[in-house]
């Protein structure tokens, strides 16, 4: 898991990642709509930075918060 987590914080152009920028790092399957629905439910990343109407999150935590919600399976 750990390694996942390096990953994705080496493809993070900077220590704040937009919605937007988040849908394009993981290929699609998370939307900034999606990011914005579990933001109001309180099951989005836990760290989160607001810039007027922008919304982001800092890269660590969306790095964790997303390899904690994937599924690895072995087949």
């Amino acid at each position: 898991m750990q390694t996942l987590i390096e990953d994705i914080l080496k493809s993070c152009p900077s220590p704040v990642i937009s919605r937007k920028e988040a849908a394009k790092l993981t290929g699609g399957l998370i939307s900034e709509k999606y990011l914005a629905n579990l933001d109001c439910n309180g099951e989005g990343p836990n760290e989160r930075v607001n810039v007027g109407r922008r919304v982001g999150y800092k890269s660590e935590s969306f790095a964790q918060w997303l390899a904690a919600r994937i599924n690895q399976k072995k087949y």
